[in-house]
Parts: C-alpha cells; structure tokens; sequence
C-alpha cells in the first residue's frame, strides 16, 4: 500500500485544485459534536463540521484547508456541501425514525458575498423537506463588521424565515457588545478558552457574561469544555449549554448519537 504523504509538506495548491474531487467523491465529510443541556446532560442539538480524509495526504487538519479556500474565495462550495450533507442525513433519520435532534453550521463571511447563501439553505431544505428549527446557523464577529450592508439584509431573511442565528466566539473581538445592542440572536457562544488560566478572575468574567445574557433574555452555549470541573462549574452559573471534548469529539452522525443517547 502506497504511504500517505505528510500535510506539512502539501502545496496549498492542492486543497484548490482537488476540492471539487474531494467533494464529489466524499473525500470531505460531516462529522457532528454533541451539544447538551448542562441541568439534565441530554443532547439537545450538534454541530456540524468538515472533515477531510485525503487518499494522498491523510487527515487534512480544518484550520489548514478552510484558510486556504478562504484565501482563494471558495469556502462558499465547502459550506454548500456542508449544507446540503446536513440537510439529507437529517431526511434520512427522519424517514427512519431514528433520533433528530437540530444541527448547527458555521457561515463564512464570504458566503454572503461570493454567492446567495439563503438560496443555498432554502433550496436544500426545500428538497429535503428539513424543518427550519433543525438547521441552526453560526456567524463569527468579523462577518457584522463588514460594511457590505448585504451581510445584515440577508441575515434579516434567515430570521424572518424562521432559522436560528448564534453568534460564534463571543467575546473574542472587540465589538461583541456593539452588535448585541444592534443585533439579535438567539444563542451566544462563548470560547471556554476563557478558563485556559483557571484564575478567579476568569471565572468572574465567565459569570459576568452568562448572568448579562439572561439579563437580555439570550441563551448561552460554552464550546472548549474539556474536564467535569469546568462542566460543574458552568451548571452552577447558569450557563445552559456545553460543547466540548469533554462530552464528545466530531464523528459521523450515528456514532455521536449511539454515544450519547
């Protein structure tokens, strides 16, 4: 068997060259990270996310493939994909009665520029027959900052047409606070990168902003969880919602939900 060659030494002209391959003969799948509610510990919903499986090079690590098609303004085709693998397994489980529980997707800020991103979600949840309150959509700060008045039209258009909007990585820019008086969302999500040091001072800010988001009537959902300490301690502040290695890495659909139901 020919050995798979190492990903540090891959020319990002690869990942340009063979994403339609990639796409098309499944080398790129979703894989699904459990979501659960901190008071009860069931799966509430997951997070969809790519996974690349080279032939060639192996496991493709998603900070080095999705920087490169941002790079080269093709990230759209990646979430394209994404969105329409997330929409038919959920058509599938639903047809055979299995689990369905909603899954949430990252958008790039490129999305809303290089192509019509609503379109994109509409039709494959038209195709599908997918109920909208089972697709969840993630956007990160830098996306609100751009000028392109676009972006807001269009995220006005999700909510009005009955998908959920969360807000990726609170708290990791500067203008988090800007856009929560301007925008609305249903759900901030909030790095547990916060608690890396462990300090009193960490926790306090974590329990500041978990206490503001009820206070505005927001629901809160902490990613990075990765020891029962830091889950008890989100339990006892309030915070409704955990992700993280601690609860479960991304894997295919049936083996997230065999492992957590």
């Amino acid at each position: 068997m020919r050995k798979k060659r190492r990903q540090i030494d891959m020319p990002p002209s690869y990942v340009i060259e063979h994403l339609d391959e990639a796409i098309e003969k499944h080398w790129v799948r979703v894989h699904y990270q459990p979501i659960v509610r901190t008071i009860s510990g069931q799966l509430c919903a997951m997070e969809g996310l790519a996974r690349w499986d080279d032939p060639n090079w192996g496991f493709l690590t998603p900070p080095f493939f999705i920087s490169i098609l941002e790079q080269h303004n093709l990230i759209h085709k990646l979430d394209a994909f994404l969105i329409e693998e997330v929409c038919r397994n959920q058509a599938r489980v639903r047809k055979a009665g299995l689990p369905s529980v909603p899954v949430s997707l990252n958008l790039s800020r490129l999305d809303f520029i290089n192509c019509d991103i609503f379109a994109i979600v509409e039709r494959a949840v038209r195709k599908y027959n997918v109920p909208r309150d089972l697709l969840h959509l993630e956007i990160v700060e830098n996306i609100l900052t751009d000028r392109n008045k676009k972006i807001g039209e269009v995220l006005d258009r999700f909510r009005a047409a009955g998908y959920e909007i969360w807000m990726d990585d609170f708290g990791s820019g500067y203008s988090s606070l800007k856009f929560l008086k301007d925008q609305r969302f249903d759900l901030l999500k909030m790095d547990m990168a916060f608690l890396k040091s462990d300090t009193q001072r960490a926790r306090d800010i974590i329990i500041s902003i978990i206490s503001m988001d009820k206070r505005i009537g927001n629901r809160t959902l902490a990613e990075g969880v990765e020891t029962q300490e830091q889950f008890e301690f989100l339990r006892e502040i309030g915070c409704e919602k955990i992700q993280g290695y601690y609860l479960g890495r991304p894997r295919p659909y049936d083996e997230t939900i065999h492992n957590c139901l």
